[in-house]
């Protein structure tokens, strides 16, 4: 299942600034990506057949951007907040993949597979 998610996601090195200068603001930046990632993932189906595969499939306007710096923490978080997993440890999760895509705008599609 594909799910697109409408949204410019903190980089990896945007959001250890953020750490590092102010935890109150890093943690309001943490909160706000989460409960997005949730409200992305109300509709779907419960998954109940694990393990599974994420692939976060990032849709960048930038050419230059570093793959390496997007993390789809807040995202994971947001769909165990959702209920559609039970954690998001290896027993629910075995493998995570990260694919840099050219587009017009900022936004990230996660698909869920079943391994």
């Amino acid at each position: 299942m594909k799910i697109v998610i409408k949204y410019k996601f903190e980089s990896m090195n945007s959001y250890i600034g953020k750490c590092r200068n102010n935890y109150h603001i890093a943690n309001n930046v943490k909160q706000k990506e989460t409960n997005l990632a949730m409200l992305a993932f109300a509709n779907i189906p419960k998954i109940t057949k694990f393990p599974i595969e994420l692939t976060f499939n990032w849709y960048m306007k930038s050419k230059i951007a570093d793959l390496d710096g997007r993390f789809g923490k807040n995202i994971i978080d947001g769909l165990v907040r959702a209920k559609k997993i039970p954690d998001d440890n290896v027993k629910y999760i075995q493998r995570i993949v990260h694919n840099y895509k050219e587009s017009k705008e900022d936004y990230v599609e996660v698909e869920i597979r079943e391994i």
